[in-house]
């Protein structure tokens, strides 16, 4: 296993005390997988997977838990030791292309930089890899002498995704890397971004809010609601038979990128204030299916290999699926 991640709680110090959100998660992230951490706004997916690469906001807090990579605990390691692996071992894509370019420098610059800089590279062998990783996401050597604001916003895209790969790393982790650009360009970036993760045997961990792009890149998912990991598994399991009423609203609410015709179902109201979070499970004031035992927390239920949910009627979960499908039970179940 690349990557475990146990156990781990973030917290973050707010003027109103603190905020927990990231709850006890753990997941995987297998060699040569991708791995989709799907969710709404403000679930806690961005901040645990930035808890990776140890770059997070001063408020930010390491409660608990560990990240192990390649058996090394990453929140235990300093500074410097941690500094050793970003850009080596772990690269980030952020979601705005804009924040990983620096407005004021030819883009092939930056990519020079991380190449001479970190890689210890001579400028004649950095260039000629920069060169090799334009042509790598699709964009034209001669595009290596443009600034960012010179390019589309699917370019800038293409062109992060190559300014995290330009020293191999083992993880890439990529969050919302589509969420900004049109449907189409969304299509061309994803597939840029899967071949090139095959051809080079990456582990990628994708967060997103669209299940859909889950359901066409990646191999395993894990779902995040207000904090905590409500299901986990293989994509084709999880989507096909979810066992959380979360997951399954998920997926109403989502057009399919090359999918059916089908009529979409919101999930009515917003996630709870993670500075007082409800007892029990956490989807309970959302959830169409909630009864009693849901003021209590939840039980993990496996259902299938690899495959767990944290529902207590996840064991009623085929039934459930077939009345979640209907638009009808989704309307006038509000957030407390």
């Amino acid at each position: 296993m690349l990557l475990e991640v146990r156990d781990l709680v973030i917290d973050y110090r707010a003027t109103r005390g603190r905020v927990r959100a990231v709850d006890g998660v753990n997941f995987n992230v297998p060699a040569g997988a991708v791995v989709g951490v799907v969710g709404e706004s403000g679930c806690g997916k961005t901040t645990a997977v930035r808890a990776i690469t140890r770059v997070m906001p001063s408020s930010a807090v390491f409660a608990e838990g560990s990240i192990t990579l390649e058996g090394e605990d990453i929140v235990q390691m300093s500074d410097r030791e941690m500094r050793k692996h970003l850009w080596r071992d772990i690269a980030y894509v952020p979601q705005s292309a804009m924040n990983a370019l620096d407005p004021v420098w030819r883009v092939g610059k930056q990519i020079e930089e991380v190449l001479v800089g970190r890689g210890g590279m001579t400028k004649k062998a950095a260039r000629a890899r920069s060169e090799e990783l334009f042509a790598m996401v699709g964009l034209e050597a001669k595009r290596l002498r443009d600034y960012p604001h010179q390019f589309s916003g699917g370019m800038r895209q293409r062109a992060s995704i190559a300014l995290a790969l330009a020293l191999s790393p083992k993880l890439v982790i990529a969050d919302e890397p589509v969420t900004a650009l049109d449907v189409v360009i969304q299509r061309q970036v994803l597939d840029t971004f899967t071949e090139l993760q095959k051809q080079l045997n990456l582990s990628v961990i994708l967060v997103t809010h669209d299940i859909s792009v889950v359901a066409y890149v990646c191999d395993y998912v894990v779902v995040m609601y207000a904090g905590k990991v409500v299901e986990s598994g293989p994509v084709a399991d999880v989507l096909d038979n979810p066992g959380h009423p979360y997951t399954m609203g998920l997926y109403n609410a989502f057009p399919e990128l090359g999918g059916e015709d089908r009529e979409l179902s919101p999930i009515e109201g917003s996630p709870p204030d993670l500075l007082n979070p409800p007892k029990g499970c956490r989807f309970r004031a959302r959830c169409p299916f909630a009864i009693d035992a849901c003021l209590q927390d939840p039980p993990e239920h496996t259902i299938g290999e690899g495959h767990v949910a944290n529902c207590h009627r996840a064991g009623e979960a085929g039934e459930l699926r077939e009345i979640a499908k209907r638009t009808e039970t989704w309307v006038g179940v509000t957030s407390e």
